[in-house]
Protein backbone atom coordinates (compact mmCIF):
# COMPACT_ATOMS: atom_id res chain seq x y z
CA UNK A 1 0.00 0.00 0.00
CA UNK A 2 1.25 3.58 -1.20
CA UNK A 3 2.33 5.71 1.16
CA UNK A 4 -0.67 8.66 1.93
CA UNK A 5 2.35 11.11 3.39
CA UNK A 6 4.56 10.51 0.28
CA UNK A 7 5.97 13.83 -1.15
CA UNK A 8 4.23 14.59 -4.76
CA UNK A 9 6.55 16.45 -7.57
CA UNK A 10 5.54 18.29 -10.79
CA UNK A 11 7.04 15.68 -13.48
CA UNK A 12 9.61 16.76 -16.23
CA UNK A 13 9.56 15.03 -19.48
CA UNK A 14 12.59 16.22 -21.79
CA UNK A 15 11.33 14.06 -24.73
CA UNK A 16 8.77 15.70 -26.06
CA UNK A 17 8.51 18.19 -28.95
CA UNK A 18 6.87 21.25 -28.78
CA UNK A 19 5.54 23.88 -31.42
CA UNK A 20 5.74 26.85 -29.61
CA UNK A 21 4.54 30.31 -31.06
CA UNK A 22 6.88 32.89 -31.25
CA UNK A 23 6.71 36.59 -31.80
CA UNK A 24 9.92 37.99 -33.03
CA UNK A 25 8.94 41.57 -31.96
CA UNK A 26 8.45 40.79 -28.86
CA UNK A 27 11.93 39.03 -27.88
CA UNK A 28 13.09 42.43 -26.63
CA UNK A 29 11.86 45.35 -24.49
CA UNK A 30 11.05 48.95 -26.21
CA UNK A 31 14.51 50.22 -24.96
CA UNK A 32 16.83 47.85 -25.43
CA UNK A 33 19.94 48.40 -27.01
CA UNK A 34 19.60 46.34 -29.90
CA UNK A 35 16.74 48.77 -31.05
CA UNK A 36 18.92 51.31 -30.66
CA UNK A 37 21.46 50.55 -32.68
CA UNK A 38 19.61 49.78 -35.23
CA UNK A 39 16.95 53.01 -35.31
CA UNK A 40 20.10 55.05 -35.32
CA UNK A 41 22.64 53.15 -38.14
CA UNK A 42 18.82 53.46 -40.00
CA UNK A 43 19.62 57.86 -39.96
CA UNK A 44 22.94 57.09 -41.17
CA UNK A 45 24.52 57.15 -45.26
CA UNK A 46 25.59 53.35 -45.67
CA UNK A 47 26.07 53.50 -49.48
CA UNK A 48 30.01 53.24 -48.82
CA UNK A 49 29.40 49.76 -47.53
CA UNK A 50 27.90 48.65 -50.66
CA UNK A 51 30.69 48.83 -53.16
CA UNK A 52 31.74 45.08 -53.44
CA UNK A 53 28.51 43.91 -53.45
CA UNK A 54 27.81 42.13 -56.90
CA UNK A 55 24.31 40.60 -56.46
CA UNK A 56 21.87 42.91 -58.12
CA UNK A 57 18.27 42.21 -58.81
CA UNK A 58 17.96 40.54 -62.47
CA UNK A 59 20.60 38.73 -62.29
CA UNK A 60 22.25 35.70 -61.24
CA UNK A 61 23.40 34.91 -57.26
CA UNK A 62 22.71 34.47 -53.76
CA UNK A 63 21.34 37.33 -51.70
CA UNK A 64 23.90 39.19 -49.37
CA UNK A 65 23.25 40.71 -45.92
CA UNK A 66 22.83 44.10 -45.69
CA UNK A 67 25.49 46.55 -44.23
CA UNK A 68 22.78 47.72 -41.87
CA UNK A 69 22.42 44.35 -40.06
CA UNK A 70 25.97 43.62 -40.32
CA UNK A 71 27.35 46.96 -38.14
CA UNK A 72 24.50 46.67 -36.15
CA UNK A 73 25.86 42.93 -35.18
CA UNK A 74 29.42 44.03 -34.52
CA UNK A 75 27.94 46.98 -32.39
CA UNK A 76 26.08 45.19 -30.52
CA UNK A 77 28.69 42.10 -30.03
CA UNK A 78 31.32 44.93 -28.80
CA UNK A 79 28.76 46.27 -26.26
CA UNK A 80 28.20 43.01 -24.66
CA UNK A 81 32.13 42.26 -24.55
CA UNK A 82 32.36 39.87 -27.72
CA UNK A 83 35.03 40.32 -30.42
CA UNK A 84 34.94 37.08 -31.39
CA UNK A 85 33.02 36.32 -34.56
CA UNK A 86 32.37 32.52 -34.06
CA UNK A 87 30.86 33.39 -30.76
CA UNK A 88 28.77 36.24 -32.71
CA UNK A 89 27.22 33.00 -34.89
CA UNK A 90 26.72 30.56 -32.08
CA UNK A 91 24.68 33.51 -29.85
CA UNK A 92 22.35 34.15 -32.72
CA UNK A 93 20.73 30.49 -31.98
CA UNK A 94 19.69 31.78 -28.47
CA UNK A 95 20.75 35.68 -27.72
CA UNK A 96 17.60 37.63 -27.96
CA UNK A 97 19.14 41.03 -29.49
CA UNK A 98 20.84 38.80 -32.18
CA UNK A 99 17.71 36.92 -32.77
CA UNK A 100 15.56 40.03 -33.22
CA UNK A 101 18.61 41.58 -35.52
CA UNK A 102 18.79 38.82 -38.09
CA UNK A 103 15.32 37.75 -37.58
CA UNK A 104 16.03 34.49 -36.30
CA UNK A 105 18.54 33.62 -38.94
CA UNK A 106 22.23 32.79 -38.51
CA UNK A 107 25.33 34.40 -40.42
CA UNK A 108 28.17 32.49 -41.01
CA UNK A 109 31.13 33.56 -39.22
CA UNK A 110 32.83 34.36 -41.83
CA UNK A 111 31.11 36.82 -43.40
CA UNK A 112 31.58 38.43 -40.11
CA UNK A 113 34.72 38.49 -39.69
CA UNK A 114 35.33 39.53 -43.50
CA UNK A 115 32.92 42.72 -42.94
CA UNK A 116 34.68 43.48 -40.00
CA UNK A 117 38.11 43.83 -41.76
CA UNK A 118 36.99 44.81 -45.30
CA UNK A 119 35.50 48.35 -45.13
CA UNK A 120 38.05 50.85 -44.01
CA UNK A 121 36.86 53.87 -45.26
CA UNK A 122 33.52 53.16 -44.93
CA UNK A 123 34.18 52.40 -41.61
CA UNK A 124 35.49 55.77 -41.07
CA UNK A 125 32.93 57.77 -42.61
CA UNK A 126 30.23 55.88 -40.80
CA UNK A 127 32.46 57.13 -37.22
CA UNK A 128 32.43 60.79 -38.49
CA UNK A 129 29.00 60.86 -39.03
CA UNK A 130 28.48 59.56 -35.70
CA UNK A 131 30.54 62.69 -34.69
CA UNK A 132 28.35 64.42 -36.64
CA UNK A 133 25.12 63.65 -34.40
CA UNK A 134 26.96 64.22 -31.39
CA UNK A 135 28.29 67.80 -32.51
CA UNK A 136 25.01 68.56 -33.98
CA UNK A 137 23.26 68.26 -30.31
CA UNK A 138 26.15 69.28 -28.59
CA UNK A 139 27.37 66.77 -27.33
CA UNK A 140 30.81 67.48 -28.68
CA UNK A 141 31.80 70.93 -28.16
CA UNK A 142 35.87 70.73 -29.08
CA UNK A 143 35.90 73.29 -25.94
CA UNK A 144 38.73 71.25 -24.61
CA UNK A 145 40.21 67.14 -25.27
CA UNK A 146 42.73 64.88 -23.92
CA UNK A 147 44.95 63.13 -25.91
CA UNK A 148 46.33 59.94 -24.68
CA UNK A 149 47.36 56.41 -25.49
CA UNK A 150 47.26 52.97 -24.41
CA UNK A 151 48.60 49.74 -25.41
CA UNK A 152 46.53 46.87 -26.89
CA UNK A 153 47.81 43.52 -27.45
CA UNK A 154 48.26 42.10 -30.41
CA UNK A 155 46.93 38.98 -32.00
CA UNK A 156 50.89 37.62 -31.79
CA UNK A 157 52.69 35.51 -29.34
CA UNK A 158 55.97 36.48 -28.55
CA UNK A 159 57.52 33.14 -29.51
CA UNK A 160 56.68 34.56 -33.13
CA UNK A 161 59.29 36.63 -33.53
CA UNK A 162 62.07 35.81 -35.14
CA UNK A 163 65.33 37.59 -36.51
CA UNK A 164 66.49 38.04 -39.89
CA UNK A 165 68.54 35.04 -40.93
CA UNK A 166 65.26 32.98 -39.22
CA UNK A 167 62.56 34.77 -41.60
CA UNK A 168 64.64 34.15 -44.09
CA UNK A 169 64.99 30.36 -43.97
CA UNK A 170 61.66 30.10 -43.07
CA UNK A 171 60.67 32.42 -46.45
CA UNK A 172 62.30 30.06 -48.26
CA UNK A 173 60.86 26.83 -47.29
CA UNK A 174 57.46 28.98 -47.57
CA UNK A 175 58.54 29.57 -51.17
CA UNK A 176 59.10 25.91 -52.29
CA UNK A 177 55.75 25.36 -50.71
CA UNK A 178 53.81 27.28 -52.70
CA UNK A 179 55.78 26.42 -56.12
CA UNK A 180 54.94 22.66 -55.27
CA UNK A 181 51.10 23.39 -54.10
CA UNK A 182 50.98 25.66 -57.67
CA UNK A 183 52.50 22.49 -59.62
CA UNK A 184 49.79 20.01 -58.06
CA UNK A 185 46.79 22.57 -58.68
CA UNK A 186 47.99 22.63 -62.32
CA UNK A 187 47.64 18.33 -62.87
CA UNK A 188 44.44 18.22 -60.57
CA UNK A 189 40.97 18.86 -62.54
CA UNK A 190 39.14 18.56 -59.62
CA UNK A 191 39.50 21.59 -57.13
CA UNK A 192 38.18 20.28 -53.30
CA UNK A 193 37.10 23.05 -50.93
CA UNK A 194 39.58 21.87 -48.95
CA UNK A 195 42.51 21.91 -51.62
CA UNK A 196 41.63 25.69 -51.68
CA UNK A 197 42.06 26.57 -48.43
CA UNK A 198 44.64 25.07 -47.89
CA UNK A 199 46.67 26.92 -51.19
CA UNK A 200 45.36 29.91 -49.53
CA UNK A 201 46.89 29.29 -46.19
CA UNK A 202 50.02 29.01 -47.69
CA UNK A 203 49.86 31.90 -49.70
CA UNK A 204 49.32 33.98 -46.72
CA UNK A 205 51.82 32.28 -44.15
CA UNK A 206 54.45 33.25 -47.38
CA UNK A 207 52.90 36.62 -47.49
CA UNK A 208 53.47 36.84 -43.39
CA UNK A 209 57.09 35.85 -43.74
CA UNK A 210 57.59 38.45 -46.11
CA UNK A 211 56.09 41.34 -44.35
CA UNK A 212 57.66 40.09 -41.55
CA UNK A 213 61.25 40.16 -43.42
CA UNK A 214 60.88 43.99 -44.77
CA UNK A 215 59.88 45.20 -40.81
CA UNK A 216 63.29 44.02 -39.12
CA UNK A 217 65.31 45.02 -42.00
CA UNK A 218 63.31 48.65 -41.71
CA UNK A 219 64.31 48.43 -37.61
CA UNK A 220 68.06 47.36 -38.42
CA UNK A 221 68.08 50.19 -40.83
CA UNK A 222 66.61 52.28 -38.06
CA UNK A 223 69.52 50.85 -35.07
CA UNK A 224 71.00 53.87 -33.26
CA UNK A 225 74.09 51.69 -33.16
CA UNK A 226 75.51 48.34 -34.39
CA UNK A 227 76.05 47.35 -30.91
CA UNK A 228 72.40 47.46 -30.09
CA UNK A 229 70.48 44.11 -29.58
CA UNK A 230 69.56 42.23 -32.93
CA UNK A 231 65.86 43.40 -34.49
CA UNK A 232 63.26 40.75 -34.31
CA UNK A 233 59.77 40.83 -36.32
CA UNK A 234 56.92 38.90 -35.72
CA UNK A 235 56.71 36.09 -38.51
CA UNK A 236 52.39 36.33 -37.85
CA UNK A 237 51.81 39.77 -37.58
CA UNK A 238 54.55 42.11 -38.26
CA UNK A 239 53.23 45.25 -37.19
CA UNK A 240 53.04 44.30 -33.91
CA UNK A 241 56.19 45.76 -31.58
CA UNK A 242 57.22 44.84 -27.54
CA UNK A 243 55.21 47.24 -25.64
CA UNK A 244 55.21 47.75 -22.27
CA UNK A 245 51.97 47.25 -21.22
CA UNK A 246 49.35 48.96 -17.83
CA UNK A 247 50.31 45.48 -15.83
CA UNK A 248 54.07 46.19 -16.46
CA UNK A 249 54.16 43.71 -18.91
CA UNK A 250 56.08 43.68 -21.84
CA UNK A 251 54.12 42.47 -25.16
CA UNK A 252 53.79 42.13 -28.48
CA UNK A 253 51.04 45.20 -28.83
CA UNK A 254 49.41 48.23 -30.57
CA UNK A 255 49.58 52.11 -29.37
CA UNK A 256 45.93 52.79 -29.69
CA UNK A 257 45.45 56.76 -29.73
CA UNK A 258 42.17 58.82 -28.48
CA UNK A 259 41.22 62.18 -28.50
CA UNK A 260 38.47 62.67 -26.18
CA UNK A 261 36.20 65.84 -25.69
CA UNK A 262 36.22 66.78 -22.16
CA UNK A 263 31.86 68.14 -22.58
CA UNK A 264 30.56 64.02 -22.18
CA UNK A 265 33.93 61.99 -22.51
CA UNK A 266 33.44 60.97 -26.04
CA UNK A 267 35.86 59.67 -28.42
CA UNK A 268 36.68 62.57 -31.61
CA UNK A 269 39.77 60.66 -33.23
CA UNK A 270 41.29 56.95 -32.91
CA UNK A 271 44.28 55.77 -34.74
CA UNK A 272 46.47 53.48 -33.84
CA UNK A 273 50.67 53.31 -34.43
CA UNK A 274 52.88 50.55 -34.13
CA UNK A 275 55.45 53.15 -32.23
CA UNK A 276 55.57 52.62 -28.89
CA UNK A 277 56.22 56.29 -27.75
CA UNK A 278 52.91 58.98 -27.33
CA UNK A 279 55.92 61.70 -28.30
CA UNK A 280 55.01 62.02 -31.89
CA UNK A 281 51.32 61.93 -31.98
CA UNK A 282 49.97 64.95 -30.50
CA UNK A 283 49.98 67.43 -33.37
CA UNK A 284 48.81 64.42 -36.19
CA UNK A 285 45.63 63.85 -33.62
CA UNK A 286 45.12 67.72 -33.65
CA UNK A 287 45.18 67.78 -37.29
CA UNK A 288 42.70 64.71 -37.51
CA UNK A 289 40.55 66.46 -35.63
CA UNK A 290 40.62 69.45 -37.85
CA UNK A 291 39.46 66.79 -40.62
CA UNK A 292 36.92 65.30 -39.22
CA UNK A 293 35.12 68.13 -37.32
CA UNK A 294 35.97 71.35 -39.41
CA UNK A 295 38.08 72.88 -36.25
CA UNK A 296 40.91 72.91 -34.38
CA UNK A 297 39.67 71.73 -30.56
CA UNK A 298 39.78 74.87 -28.38
CA UNK A 299 42.09 73.59 -25.34
CA UNK A 300 44.09 70.26 -26.00
CA UNK A 301 45.34 68.61 -22.35
CA UNK A 302 48.26 65.63 -22.33
CA UNK A 303 50.79 64.26 -20.05
CA UNK A 304 54.56 64.61 -20.18
CA UNK A 305 54.87 61.64 -22.99
CA UNK A 306 53.45 64.00 -25.46
CA UNK A 307 55.09 67.70 -23.95
CA UNK A 308 57.70 68.23 -26.54
CA UNK A 309 59.30 71.48 -27.54
CA UNK A 310 57.98 70.85 -31.14
CA UNK A 311 54.40 69.72 -30.29
CA UNK A 312 53.84 73.25 -28.11
CA UNK A 313 55.29 75.48 -30.88
CA UNK A 314 52.65 73.38 -33.15
CA UNK A 315 49.49 73.98 -31.09
CA UNK A 316 50.27 77.14 -30.90
CA UNK A 317 50.70 77.81 -35.02
CA UNK A 318 47.60 76.09 -34.86
CA UNK A 319 45.95 78.20 -32.43
CA UNK A 320 44.90 75.09 -29.77
CA UNK A 321 45.75 76.70 -25.84
CA UNK A 322 48.08 73.50 -25.12
CA UNK A 323 48.38 72.12 -21.34
CA UNK A 324 50.84 69.73 -20.16
CA UNK A 325 53.34 68.80 -17.90
CA UNK A 326 56.95 69.70 -18.39
CA UNK A 327 59.83 68.43 -16.85
CA UNK A 328 62.32 70.18 -14.85
CA UNK A 329 64.71 71.86 -17.16
CA UNK A 330 68.56 70.45 -16.65
CA UNK A 331 70.89 73.04 -15.99
CA UNK A 332 73.19 73.27 -18.59
CA UNK A 333 76.53 71.16 -17.33
CA UNK A 334 79.83 72.96 -16.37
CA UNK A 335 83.00 71.45 -18.18
CA UNK A 336 85.78 70.48 -15.59
CA UNK A 337 87.45 72.69 -13.50
CA UNK A 338 85.00 75.93 -14.53
CA UNK A 339 84.24 77.69 -11.62
CA UNK A 340 80.32 77.90 -10.73
CA UNK A 341 81.13 81.62 -10.70
CA UNK A 342 81.70 81.48 -13.91
CA UNK A 343 78.15 79.86 -15.47
CA UNK A 344 76.66 81.40 -18.42
CA UNK A 345 74.18 82.18 -16.44
CA UNK A 346 76.56 84.85 -14.94
CA UNK A 347 76.93 86.61 -18.24
CA UNK A 348 74.92 89.53 -19.13
CA UNK A 349 73.68 90.21 -22.53
CA UNK A 350 73.38 93.40 -24.32
CA UNK A 351 70.51 93.59 -27.03
CA UNK A 352 71.72 97.37 -28.47
CA UNK A 353 75.36 95.07 -29.39
CA UNK A 354 74.08 91.38 -29.26
CA UNK A 355 77.06 90.69 -27.43
CA UNK A 356 77.70 89.00 -23.33
CA UNK A 357 79.50 90.37 -20.68
CA UNK A 358 81.52 87.97 -18.78
CA UNK A 359 81.32 88.87 -14.91
CA UNK A 360 85.25 90.16 -15.51
CA UNK A 361 83.20 92.97 -17.45
CA UNK A 362 85.05 91.22 -21.12
CA UNK A 363 82.75 90.75 -23.82
CA UNK A 364 81.97 88.03 -25.96
CA UNK A 365 81.05 88.66 -29.49
CA UNK A 366 78.01 86.40 -31.16
CA UNK A 367 79.53 83.79 -33.71
CA UNK A 368 77.03 81.48 -34.25
CA UNK A 369 73.33 80.02 -34.47
CA UNK A 370 72.68 76.07 -34.14
CA UNK A 371 68.90 75.29 -34.55
CA UNK A 372 67.69 72.04 -33.03
CA UNK A 373 63.95 71.68 -34.50
CA UNK A 374 62.12 74.95 -32.39
CA UNK A 375 65.08 75.50 -30.32
CA UNK A 376 68.03 78.36 -30.90
CA UNK A 377 71.48 78.04 -29.40
CA UNK A 378 73.39 81.16 -29.86
CA UNK A 379 77.20 80.85 -29.13
CA UNK A 380 79.36 83.60 -28.03
CA UNK A 381 82.95 83.68 -27.79
CA UNK A 382 85.80 85.40 -26.23
CA UNK A 383 89.19 86.57 -28.24
CA UNK A 384 92.13 84.27 -27.46
CA UNK A 385 94.24 87.40 -26.54
CA UNK A 386 91.36 89.02 -24.02
CA UNK A 387 91.04 85.47 -22.00
CA UNK A 388 94.94 84.51 -22.31
CA UNK A 389 95.64 87.92 -20.27
CA UNK A 390 92.97 87.58 -18.19
CA UNK A 391 93.86 86.87 -14.47
CA UNK A 392 90.67 84.33 -13.98
CA UNK A 393 91.68 82.37 -16.84
CA UNK A 394 92.03 79.07 -14.70
CA UNK A 395 88.89 79.78 -12.76
CA UNK A 396 87.12 80.52 -16.10
CA UNK A 397 88.10 78.38 -19.21
CA UNK A 398 90.40 76.29 -17.44
CA UNK A 399 90.15 73.70 -20.39
CA UNK A 400 90.76 76.04 -23.18
CA UNK A 401 93.70 75.89 -25.50
CA UNK A 402 93.15 78.87 -27.04
CA UNK A 403 93.88 77.55 -30.21
CA UNK A 404 91.00 79.71 -31.93
CA UNK A 405 89.62 81.77 -29.53
CA UNK A 406 88.52 81.92 -25.95
CA UNK A 407 85.71 81.56 -23.64
CA UNK A 408 82.75 80.36 -25.51
CA UNK A 409 79.01 80.24 -23.62
CA UNK A 410 76.06 79.16 -25.61
CA UNK A 411 72.54 80.57 -25.39
CA UNK A 412 69.10 78.96 -25.58
CA UNK A 413 66.60 80.90 -27.06
CA UNK A 414 63.01 79.54 -26.53
CA UNK A 415 60.55 80.23 -28.78
CA UNK A 416 57.72 82.60 -27.68
CA UNK A 417 55.01 79.76 -27.62
CA UNK A 418 57.34 78.17 -24.82
CA UNK A 419 58.32 81.22 -23.06
CA UNK A 420 54.09 81.49 -23.12
CA UNK A 421 53.63 78.09 -21.93
CA UNK A 422 56.03 78.04 -18.99
CA UNK A 423 54.17 81.19 -18.06
CA UNK A 424 50.67 79.81 -18.54
CA UNK A 425 51.64 76.64 -16.95
CA UNK A 426 52.99 78.46 -13.53
CA UNK A 427 49.25 79.50 -12.55
CA UNK A 428 46.74 78.01 -10.47
CA UNK A 429 43.97 78.31 -13.24
CA UNK A 430 46.34 76.28 -15.86
CA UNK A 431 46.99 73.66 -13.21
CA UNK A 432 43.29 73.30 -12.24
CA UNK A 433 43.32 72.49 -16.10
CA UNK A 434 44.78 69.67 -16.21
CA UNK A 435 44.60 68.22 -12.63
CA UNK A 436 41.94 67.07 -14.98
CA UNK A 437 43.13 65.22 -17.61
CA UNK A 438 43.47 62.21 -16.23
CA UNK A 439 39.67 61.62 -15.11
CA UNK A 440 38.72 62.34 -18.70
CA UNK A 441 41.31 60.62 -20.88
CA UNK A 442 41.19 57.99 -18.63
CA UNK A 443 37.47 57.05 -18.93
CA UNK A 444 37.53 55.59 -22.39
CA UNK A 445 40.58 53.62 -21.71
CA UNK A 446 38.76 52.14 -18.72
CA UNK A 447 35.42 51.87 -20.15
CA UNK A 448 37.04 49.79 -23.97
CA UNK A 449 39.17 47.27 -22.00
CA UNK A 450 36.38 47.06 -18.82
CA UNK A 451 32.88 47.04 -20.21
CA UNK A 452 33.82 46.15 -23.66
CA UNK A 453 36.73 43.71 -22.93
CA UNK A 454 38.88 45.03 -25.55
CA UNK A 455 41.86 44.21 -24.24
CA UNK A 456 43.91 41.98 -27.14
CA UNK A 457 42.95 42.47 -31.02
CA UNK A 458 41.22 39.69 -32.97
CA UNK A 459 43.27 40.45 -35.97
CA UNK A 460 46.48 41.11 -37.30
CA UNK A 461 48.40 44.04 -39.63
CA UNK A 462 48.30 47.61 -38.66
CA UNK A 463 45.63 48.54 -41.15
CA UNK A 464 42.92 45.65 -39.69
CA UNK A 465 43.66 46.92 -36.30
CA UNK A 466 43.07 50.32 -36.89
CA UNK A 467 39.38 48.65 -38.34
CA UNK A 468 38.85 47.07 -34.99
CA UNK A 469 39.62 50.37 -33.06
CA UNK A 470 36.91 52.03 -34.54
CA UNK A 471 34.58 49.45 -33.96
CA UNK A 472 35.23 49.88 -30.55
CA UNK A 473 35.36 53.45 -30.04
CA UNK A 474 32.61 53.94 -32.38
CA UNK A 475 30.59 51.06 -30.22
CA UNK A 476 31.74 53.23 -27.35
CA UNK A 477 30.58 56.98 -28.41
CA UNK A 478 26.90 55.02 -29.52
CA UNK A 479 26.93 53.25 -26.13
CA UNK A 480 27.49 56.79 -24.61
CA UNK A 481 24.95 58.44 -26.78
CA UNK A 482 22.06 56.31 -25.63
CA UNK A 483 23.10 56.95 -22.10
CA UNK A 484 23.31 60.63 -22.51
CA UNK A 485 19.84 60.67 -24.64
CA UNK A 486 18.15 58.61 -21.80
CA UNK A 487 19.55 61.05 -18.96
CA UNK A 488 18.47 63.63 -20.84
CA UNK A 489 14.55 62.93 -21.22
CA UNK A 490 14.62 61.43 -17.79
Amino acid sequence: MENQNQPRFEPINRQQVVLVPLDVEQLIPPEHPARNIWEILGRMDLSGFLGAVKSVEGHAGRNLWEPRLLIAMWVYGYARGLSSARQIERECDYEPGLRWLTGLQIVNHHTLSDFRVSHGEALQNLFVQVLGILTMEKLVTLERVTVDGTKVRACANKKTFSRVQKIREHLKLARQHVEQLQREEAEQEKRTRQAAAKRRAVRERAQRLEQALAEVERLQTEKKTERAKPCQASVSDADAQFMWTSDHGLAPSYNVQLVTDAAHKLIVDVEVSKQPSDSYHLLPALDRVKQQLGSFPQQAVADGDYTKREAVVGAAARGVDYYGSWGAVAEERLPYGIDPAYHPAAFRYDPHRNELICPEGQRLVHRSVMEQGALQRHVFVAPRETCRQCPKRNLCTPQNQMVKHGRAVTIRVEPEAMVNYHEKMATPEAKAIYRMRAPTAEFPHAWLKDKLKWVRLRCRGLLKARAEALWVCLTYNLQRYFKLRQLQTA
